[in-house]
C-alpha cells in the first residue's frame, strides 16, 4: 500500500493522477483532513485515510498497511517541523519500509529561508533507519507568472535577483517522477535528488524571452529587497502575499535555485520541458 499524504493537493493529486494511469492494480491511499476534502481523488479509486498532521492519533490510524509512505511538505509554515516530525513518527510505529519526501533544491546548504524546515526533516527521516529518497523540488514552472506581478502590463518586470539565475521546473513532471519512485523505492533506496529543469537563466534572460514570445517589450529591473518589500506594501497586497514574496525573492537573490542537474530527466527517462517553452504557451508566442 502506497500512502500520499496532501492528497487533495495539486502535486498529490497529480502523483496520484500518474499512479493509477500506469499502474492501475497499485493500492493507493491518500491523507486528507476530511471526507469532503477527499471527494475529489476518491472518484479515483483512491482509499481514503482521514488525518492531520498536528494529530497524533489520526496519523498511527492512517499508516495502517502502508508499506511505502510520500511526505508531501506541509504547506503551513506554523509548527512545520513538527506537523512533519509526526508523520514519519507514526510511519516508524507502523513499520512504513520507505519513505519519499518532497524538500527543496540544495536543502543542504540552506541558502533560502525556506529550507531550514526541510533540511530538519531530511535528518529526522535520516534518523530513523527507514530508507528513504528525498526529492529536492525547485520552483514549479506553473508559479513563473506571479513572479511578474504585473510585468505584463507594465512592461517593467521588477524583481530582487543579484543577477542570479533560476531554473524551474514543471510541477506535473515532478509528480510524474514521484509517481516512477513510488512504484520502485528499491531502485531508489536512501537516494537524495535535485529536481530541476536542465537549465538555468538569469531573470533578464527569460525578460527578454518573454519580449520575443509577447511581441511586447519586457525590461527587468533587478531591485534591493527593500525596494521590492516596499513595492508591494504600496501595492496593498495582503501582509501573508508580502512575506511570502519576501522569502521567495530572497531565495532567488541567494542563487538557491541556479543549481540544475540531471536528476529529473534520469527520473522522468526524457529531457524535462524547458521554462522556455512554458513562455512561449503562457505569451502567446
Amino acid at each position: 500500500m502506497i500512502l500520499i499524504t496532501g492528497a487533495n493537493g495539486e502535486l498529490g493529486s497529480a502523483t496520484i493522477d500518474h499512479l493509477m494511469e500506469n499502474n492501475p492494480e497499485q493500492k493507493v491511499a491518500g491523507l486528507v483532513r476530511s471526507e469532503e476534502k477527499g471527494s475529489e481523488i476518491a472518484k479515483k479509486g483512491v482509499e481514503l485515510r482521514i488525518g492531520d498532521y498536528l494529530a497524533k492519533p489520526t496519523l498511527d490510524r492512517a499508516m495502517e498497511g502502508v508499506d511505502t509512505l510520500l511526505l508531501i511538505s506541509s504547506s503551513s509554515f506554523e509548527q512545520r517541523i513538527k506537523q512533519h516530525e509526526n508523520v514519519i513518527e507514526a510511519a516508524k510505529k507502523a513499520g512504513v519500509k520507505h519513505i519519499v519526501y518532497t524538500s527543496m533544491l540544495q536543502a543542504h546548504k540552506e541558502l533560502s529561508p525556506l529550507t531550514a524546515d526541510h533540511h530538519a526533516t531530511e535528518k529526522t527521516i535520516n534518523d530513523t533507519g527507514i530508507s528513504y529518497t528525498i526529492n529536492r523540488h525547485t520552483f514549479y514552472t506553473e508559479f513563473f507568472p506571479m513572479f511578474l506581478g504585473q510585468a505584463m502590463e507594465t512592461g517593467t518586470w521588477t524583481f530582487p535577483s543579484n543577477g542570479e539565475k533560476v531554473n524551474f521546473a514543471y510541477r506535473t513532471e515532478m509528480a510524474e517522477a514521484l509517481a516512477n519512485i513510488l512504484v520502485s523505492p528499491d531502485d531508489h533506496k536512501n537516494q537524495v535528488y535535485e529536481i530541476t529543469s536542465l537549465e538555468a537563466h538569469t531573470l533578464k534572460e527569460y525578460a527578454e524571452k518573454l519580449s520575443l514570445a509577447s511581441g511586447k517589450k519586457i525590461t527587468y529591473k533587478d531591485v534591493s529587497l527593500d525596494e521590492f518589500v516596499e513595492g508591494l506594501e504600496a501595492a496593498g497586497l495582503p501582509d501573508d502575499v508580502v512575506a511570502m514574496s519576501k522569502l521567495s525573492a530572497i531565495t532567488v537573490a541567494n542563487g538557491a535555485l541556479a543549481h540544475t542537474s540531471d536528476d529529473l530527466k534520469e527520473l522522468l527517462g526524457r529531457d524535462p520541458k524547458r521554462t522556455y517553452e512554458f513562455i512561449r504557451e503562457f505569451a502567446g508566442e
